[in-house]
């Protein structure tokens, strides 16, 4: 079973950003290479810049002078040298012919489709004040079963995760996720049994978890604080579970300069996609560029919870008519992350018991109230009854108990002293 470590995806996001040492690696002839390697790990660690001949430093190549930053460069040496070197001999043989390069491929994408991972373990792999960003290349590989993204600061899951049709679990522990930071493409992982949300911003589970009955697992520890909060609103406010949702609506002639520039028919064929909530990632369903292009939109849009219906977080600028796919999904995640918001409601519903937890929160997002209303009311009228059959299984214990007769108590007899 091949496992794909935080360390191999730092070195090769290092390769896609260093192209310089990417290059150089490669013009080291296969004959030298093995030897290289093997003379590396000795000298990984290891800063030339103090040396005494600055000019023969200049001479020596670039990776003889990596500094101790690059640690998971030594680790990947020392940890999986041979799948490096595979690897190397595999670009080298695309380099001199001998295959076929794919346009628009990365190293990472390369690198993850020259192996078949079961496993993704890329715990800690960003540094404190960097961008967490998670490249979509990752969730392209569709046998992996497990993926670990735990301490990472992530505020934001890439939808390209319902690509991994195979996965079981998944550890989204200690990051800064909320809830629409959750794409609701993670229903396609239809063998999804375990999930990890532990220590995480949370104020409620996503509704849309109530759709995959095959999970078994939902670890949410760490959120309580935020879950404390929902479940006194729902007791202090019994009657308002719907919360309407009023977007930052554009003003005058920007809205109609807006109008004006109709969307265009790749984004309304996505949009219509979207809104049917079917599975845009099987394969031979859709071309790749267009599940691709649909991904990118996807974090600009919310989807009812009720109806097939989509509705965009902010309609594109007057002097931006056709906005491209990945500049929808930045904006759409700016636009999330910074509170951003369309109109419509937001709908609190509470499961009890839930997979071994009592009177678990869900929020669901509707369109309109009457969606609301749709999704509140079967669920309310759902919880009464669960409530009602938990009082009537206590009160028939407790009836049980009292009417069957107790064993007498043991006798403790007298106490002689002598």
């Amino acid at each position: 079973m091949e496992t794909f470590h935080c360390y191999e995806f730092l070195l090769m996001k290092k390769f896609q950003e260093d192209t310089v040492l990417w290059e150089e690696l490669k013009t080291e002839s296969w004959v030298n290479l093995r030897t290289f390697l093997g003379s590396f790990q000795d000298i990984i660690l290891k800063c030339n810049s103090n040396t005494e001949n600055s000019e023969s430093n200049d001479q020596v190549s670039r990776y003889k002078r990596i500094s101790a930053d690059l640690w998971f460069l030594a680790v990947a040496l020392e940890k999986s040298p041979h799948r490096l070197l595979k690897f190397l001999r595999h670009e080298l043989e695309l380099e001199w012919g001998q295959g076929v390069r794919v346009p628009g491929q990365t190293v990472l994408s390369r690198y993850l489709a020259h192996y078949n991972f079961v496993e993704m373990h890329l715990d800690s792999v960003f540094k404190y004040g960097e961008v967490a960003t998670l490249p979509p290349e990752l969730f392209k590989c569709r046998n992996v079963r497990i993926l670990s993204l735990k301490y990472n600061n992530l505020e934001w899951i890439p939808p390209d995760v319902g690509r991994m049709s195979a996965l079981e679990r998944l550890s989204l522990t200690n990051n800064r996720l909320q809830n629409q930071s959750i794409p609701f493409t993670l229903t396609f992982c239809r063998r999804l049994t375990e999930l990890y949300l532990d220590n995480n911003l949370l104020d409620a589970l996503p509704g849309f978890l109530l759709a995959m009955p095959q999970l078994c697992t939902v670890h949410r520890h760490g959120n309580h604080n935020y879950f404390k909060a929902t479940f006194m609103w729902y007791h202090t406010d019994v009657n308002e579970r719907v919360l309407r949702v009023c977007g930052v609506a554009q003003k005058g002639k920007q809205q109609l300069q807006a109008s004006k520039h109709p969307d265009t028919l790749v984004l309304l064929a996505a949009r219509a996609v979207m809104a049917s909530k079917c599975d845009f990632f099987q394969p031979d369903l859709l071309p790749v560029t267009v599940q691709d292009y649909i991904a990118q939109v996807y974090p600009s849009f919310n989807v009812c919870g009720n109806c097939p219906t989509v509705t965009p977080l902010a309609a594109p600028a007057a002097d931006e008519p056709q906005l491209r796919g990945e500049v929808w999904c930045k904006r759409g995640i700016l636009m999330r992350l910074s509170g951003g918001r369309c109109p419509g409601y937001k709908v609190y519903t509470f499961k009890n018991p839930y997979l071994g937890n009592t009177c678990v929160p869900f929020q669901h997002w509707a369109c309109s109230l009457a969606c609301a209303k749709q999704i509140e009311v079967p669920a309310h009228m759902e919880q009464m009854r669960a409530a009602e059959r938990m009082d009537r299984e206590y009160n028939h214990y407790i009836q049980e108990f009292q009417v069957e007769p107790r064993p007498p108590l043991p006798s403790r007899g007298l106490c002689t002293l002598v």
